[in-house]
């Protein structure tokens, strides 16, 4: 059994990994592009777009997607009814954000926002349609399929996105580039899906899945407000210049965690929801994937926060220096990030949508608590601080929550396998303070500090795995021969 999960794991990361970073790349190069080309606030004004078409994409996906590939009863033809509601959800969706855009003026007093949310609502229905088309792809995991798909969906993406930029079209540019993303993986994964289309809606079908779908989409509704309410907050009362910053320190802060967990989570519910049941595997498998990302995360947070500026600079341009310092406080949790954000698949595959629930409505009050204090100090560093503490505090409390509630176990035996990857972490903050210090004083270009600093970095990581014996646990867990 152990062999079979192994295997299919494996497979799903590889394959999960190609799509992701073709993702991650794709974007790069967009926001390497638009970042030279827009200001700080007419990156805000697209910000607080984005952050209300996470929320309206959130309704329109429903919970659906996961409560599909959990419920192993469901049939073709009413996966098929399934399909005809989501889009009665999509379209309706699309329709009230689009009208959704007079409420942004009214709020943000920027007339723009009406016609960014007619433009940004195709995205929504598009993305509305393919929620499952995916889920299936995912439930038979064929995670081939879906990330060859994601690949060329992105590199139409990406040629869309950059194009129109060099074009001048400014923000419309990242716009129609979400748009010909979402277009893209729809008539893709519609076609692999192989959907048995029926012209029927049935609430008994619906009725199969509700109470999944239902605690999932709860989650998502309070995972959402947790995540994405500082942008809403920060756009009202500090204003779009230092949203702009703020959205890319954040964004930055983010990329690793996007990278890892967005080649891990889709693949862990789908695996891992067979062995539902058994949570002695399910642990075991989720403990040594912790601990390789901490030890991935942990070294990772210590460069990003000695190497902050150059970073930014890097893949933004030199306009953005106010992003620096909220970066660089916020880089200290991006090993926290990488290791909490893959709990939620655990709840899953255990099949406790319930106590997900719960979970979600602890982080919620943490979090936003957390950015509201920030937000009050009227100070964009300030919120950087106080959100910082807040994630370290979440990051304990959902992980309590984890081991007692889904893996029948104690905290103590997660903080045992996060020992190396802290002592991995403590070195590199010894070395790479030492080395910052003497870069700055022979190199000025910020990619010749960062190709260096990187070269050290990478260096001295695989001389700790060499004498901590802990490239043997690696070598086993990724089943290297």
């Amino acid at each position: 059994m152990n062999n079979i999960l192994n295997e299919n794991l494996k497979k799903g990361f590889i394959y999960t990994a190609i799509g992701k970073i073709s993702y991650i790349l794709v974007n790069l190069l967009i926001n390497a592009a638009l970042s030279r080309i827009l200001t700080p606030k007419e990156y805000g004004i697209v910000a607080v777009c984005q952050v209300f078409i996470l929320f309206f994409q959130m309704i329109v996906e429903a919970g659906m997607g996961p409560a599909i590939i959990q419920n192993k009863e469901l049939d073709s033809k009413e996966i098929g009814i399934l399909f005809n509601y989501s889009v009665v959800i999509a379209v309706t969706m699309a329709i009230l954000f689009g009208i959704f855009g007079n409420v942004l003026v009214f709020f943000y007093n920027n007339a723009i926002y009406s016609k960014l949310a007619w433009l940004m609502a195709i995205s929504i229905f598009f993305n509305g349609l393919n929620v499952v088309p995916t889920a299936v792809l995912n439930r038979e995991k064929s995670f081939k399929i879906i990330n060859v798909n994601q690949v060329i969906a992105n590199c139409f993406s990406g040629i869309t996105g950059i194009l129109l930029a060099i074009k001048g079209f400014g923000v419309y540019a990242l716009i129609f580039s979400a748009i010909t993303l979402a277009l893209t993986s729809l008539i893709l994964n519609g076609f692999r899906a192989n959907l048995n289309f029926v012209c029927k809606l049935d609430n008994k079908v619906l009725k199969k899945i509700l109470a999944f779908s239902s605690y999932q989409f709860s989650f998502n509704f309070i995972n959402y407000f947790s995540r994405n309410g500082d942008n809403i907050l920060i756009g009202k009362f500090l204003g779009t210049t230092d949203l702009g910053n703020y959205n890319k320190a954040y964004q930055l802060l983010m990329m690793p965690n996007s990278v890892l967990l967005g080649l891990i989570n889709p693949v862990l519910q789908p695996v891992l929801s067979d062995y539902q049941d058994n949570v002695l595997v399910i642990r075991e498998t989720y403990l040594k994937l912790v601990r390789l990302l901490a030890l991935i995360g942990m070294p990772l947070s210590v460069y990003l926060v000695v190497f902050a500026k150059q970073v930014v600079f890097f893949v933004y341009g030199s306009q953005w220096g106010d992003a620096v310092i909220p970066f660089q406080v916020l880089a200290s949790t991006v090993w926290v990030q990488m290791t909490l954000s893959s709990s939620g698949a655990i709840f899953q595959a255990r099949n406790k949508p319930k106590e997900l629930y719960t979970t979600s409505i602890y982080s919620a009050a943490i979090l936003i608590s957390s950015f509201s204090l920030g937000i009050a100090l009227d100070s964009l560093n300030k919120l950087a601080f106080v959100l910082t503490i807040g994630f370290y505090v979440n990051y304990l409390v959902n992980f309590r929550r984890v081991m007692k509630l889904a893996l029948n176990a104690k905290l103590m035996v997660l903080t045992r396998e996060l020992r190396v990857p802290f002592l991995f972490a403590f070195v590199e903050l010894l070395l790479l303070g030492i080395s910052e210090q003497i870069l700055f004083r022979f190199f000025s270009n910020n990619l010749v500090v960062l190709f260096v600093s990187g070269i050290e970095f990478v260096i001295i990581f695989m001389i700790l795995l060499v004498l901590t014996s802990e490239y043997k646990r690696v070598k086993k867990l990724l089943k290297i021969e």
